[in-house]
This record gives structure tokens, C-alpha cells and sequence, in this order.
């Protein structure tokens, strides 16, 4: 979950509303979603389709920094929450944006419900969805990680961001070794929470060596980088946001794809000419040319990196 999410709270009065509002309408016909419609400073207000009649969350201000607008499906799913309304003091909704999954948290004292939507009824996220491949991947040593996953048995659960301070190191490598080791299925990640948990789901470590490449898209971003055919372009830092202009050279076809990272290293944008953005765009994750000029880029960095830090030790002897 190391992904860039919309968070935003809502009164148990306004989450009742919207159960009233689903209970009162049946639809017929499609499209069958919510709009999140969020200004800062302002109610949440939601859109719902296909009779595009508002409801204002006059208890719910929006706190985000930018205005923005998210659409939903599966909404008939949120009356799961009715029956927990009166136990709750507010509800905590985390959306990764339009088609993607969404979570609502309710929030109940010494004890909280969360509930996850899928983006649509089709679109089998946990199995295909790839979402992984967009929070931070960057090529952490063995011995790195076993230092990540020690610290957390030390205390069992603990955020990335605490692991990163007292392990002195970089938040995107703490994640990338925790997000290893979900995969190998040793660590769950707390939404409620926002922390990492120690949770052996077998007896057996499943082997990491195995889990170095989660999807095929990642194995051949790897096969470029190794045959030489991918070119870092452009390089533009601005506003908190990287973007990243390469191209690459798959079986004679030049493809020139485009990302954007925020500062903690997350794909937020991107395009590419190829087939499979053009038919998914970033609902199924990037394409194998968009990691593969973010491998190449991360790799170019830490080379640079090294080079300096070597130079600087020479001059001071």
C-alpha cells in the first residue's frame, strides 16, 4: 500500500445519508458510480450517476491540498456499513483514484472496520490488477533486507516511517523490502493502522529469489536494461514531482514512454505508445517501458552516487 492515496473523513451522519440515498434509488441503467467530488476547505460532495443529483457532506470538509474529482463503482457495497454507523466516530476513506480500489475505514473505539472496493466487479485487482508495480521498487541487497525484517520483529508492527528513522535509512528502500516480504507472505500492511505487521502465513518461508520479479512486465524491463536498449531523456524536477522522459527498444519498435514520480519515489502519472498502455491505460499498472526507464534512472542515480561519494573520500585523503 505504498501507493499515493486521496484520504478524506466522513461524518457517520453523511455515510447514513448515502446509505439513504442508495436504499431510495434503484438504477436501471448505467453507469452506476460515485463521484467524489473534493475542493479544499470545502464539504465533500458526492455525484451520483446516472440521475447526477448531488449530496453535500455538510459535516465532512475536504482537507486535501488540491481539488480533485474520483469516481467510484460497486457502491451498492457501502451498505455494509450501515449496520456499524451507530457504533462509529467517524469514517476514514482512502481512494487511489478513478476505477481503483477504494477503503473505508470505521473507526469504533478500541476496534475498526475496514472495507475494500474493488475498482470494478471485473477488474480482479488482487489477482491482475498489478498495483504493486506503482508503489516504490528499488533493487534492495539481501542483507538490507533481513536488517528491515528483524527490526520489525523487534517490535512486531511499526510504520515504514519509523522503521526509516531508526534504521537510518531511506523510507523507499524500507518499503521496497517490507513490500518483498508481503509477497512472500511474512508481512501484512495495517490500513487502519498505517503500519507493517510480522504475520508467517506459512510454515515455510516461501523463497525470495523467486519473488525478484512479481509480474512478467517486470522481468522484461529487466531483459532491456541488461541488453543495453533503454535511454534516460529528458530529466525535469519540479514541484515535488520527477519527470521522467526515456525510450526504449523493444524487438526494433521505439517506444518513448513518460512517468512521474512524487517525492517518495510513487508512480502519480504516465503514458507510453505501446499496446498495452493504449488498451489499459494505468488501470492494470504500468507497462514494461515505463519500469523499465525507472529501473534505469534509479540505477544511473545510485551510480552516480557512489561515483561522488568515492571522489570526495580521494580528495580528502
Amino acid at each position: 500500500m505504498g501507493m499515493p492515496m486521496t484520504e478524506l473523513q466522513l461524518h457517520p451522519m453523511d455515510v447514513y445519508n448515502i446509505c439513504l440515498f442508495l436504499r431510495r434509488h434503484n438504477e436501471q441503467q448505467g453507469p452506476r458510480s460515485i463521484r467524489f467530488q473534493l475542493t479544499p476547505n470545502q464539504p465533500v460532495k458526492l455525484l451520483f450517476e446516472p440521475w447526477n443529483q448531488v449530496l453535500e457532506c455538510k459535516r465532512s470538509p475536504f482537507h486535501g491540498a488540491q481539488e480533485t474529482e474520483i469516481r467510484l463503482w460497486g457502491r451498492r457495497r457501502l451498505l455494509t456499513l450501515e449496520r456499524l454507523i451507530p457504533l462509529t466516530s467517524h469514517f476514514t476513506v482512502r481512494l487511489l483514484g478513478t476505477g481503483l480500489p477504494s477503503f473505508f475505514i470505521a473507526h469504533m473505539g478500541d476496534m475498526s472496520f475496514t472495507l475494500g472496493l474493488s475498482g470494478w466487479t471485473a477488474n480482479d485487482w488482487s489477482r491482475m490488477g498489478n498495483f504493486d508495480l506503482m508503489a516504490p521498487r528499488e533493487n534492495v541487497d539481501e542483507l538490507t533486507q533481513r536488517r528491515v525484517f528483524a527490526a520489525l520483529q523487534e517490535r512486531w508492527y511499526e510504520s515504514s516511517e519509523s522503521l526509516s528513522q531508526r534504521l537510518q535509512l531511506e523510507r523507499s528502500i524500507v518499503e521496497s523490502s517490507l513490500s518483498l516480504y508481503t509477497q512472500a507472505g511474512r508481512v501484512i500492511y495495517d490500513l487502519s493502522k498505517n503500519v507493517y505487521r510480522v504475520r508467517e502465513l506459512s510454515r515455510e518461508p516461501l523463497p525470495m529469489s523467486r519473488l525478484r520479479f512479481d509480474n512478467e512486465r517486470e522481468a522484461l524491463a529487466d531483459n532491456f536494461i541488461r541488453a543495453d536498449l533503454v535511454t534516460i531523456g529528458d530529466v525535469d524536477y519540479r514541484d515535488g514531482h520527477l519527470r521522467i522522459a526515456g525510450e526504449v527498444l523493444d524487438n526494433a519498435v521505439s517506444y518513448k514512454p513518460v512517468i512521474v514520480l512524487d517525492s517518495d519515489q510513487r508512480l502519480i502519472e504516465a503514458q507510453c505508445s505501446c499496446h498495452f498502455y493504449v488498451h489499459n491505460k494505468l488501470y492494470k499498472g504500468p507497462c514494461e517501458h515505463m519500469l523499465a526507464i525507472r529501473r534505469q534512472h534509479a540505477e544511473s542515480q545510485t551510480i552516480a552516487s557512489t561515483t561522488t561519494s568515492v571522489t570526495m573520500r580521494h580528495g580528502q585523503q
